[in-house]
């Protein structure tokens, strides 16, 4: 996989599907670069809605998701490999209400 691309729209008259490029692979670092920070419609219109974060904060779903990110790097190099071991944690973790925007 070379990138991750967030389906946004389909045109009928073209019969084609308008996305933007989420993450972009960079083969040097064998990383993946967050390319499309701050142009998501779905983290703005849908998630961000769905979390109950008013029109003037939506912007703010950005800096949940890259803490959910360190997040899941710290439980990643902690050892955390397998989905119970992880599940497990990430309740615990959610219960400290580590996981509620704006924490």
């Amino acid at each position: 996989m070379i990138s991750c691309n967030e389906l946004v729209g389909f045109n009928a008259e073209t019969q084609g599907f308008t996305f933007v490029e989420m993450f972009t692979w960079e083969p040097i670092t064998d990383t993946f670069i967050w390319s499309g920070k701050g142009s998501s419609y779905l983290l703005e219109n849908k998630i961000a809605t769905m979390l109950g974060m008013p029109d003037s904060k939506k912007s703010e779903i950005y800096l949940e998701v890259e803490k959910r990110a360190k997040i899941l790097e710290r439980l990643h190099k902690a050892g955390y490999t397998k989905f119970w071991d992880l599940f497990s944690m990430m309740t615990k973790i959610k219960k400290q209400g580590l996981l509620k925007i704006g924490s």
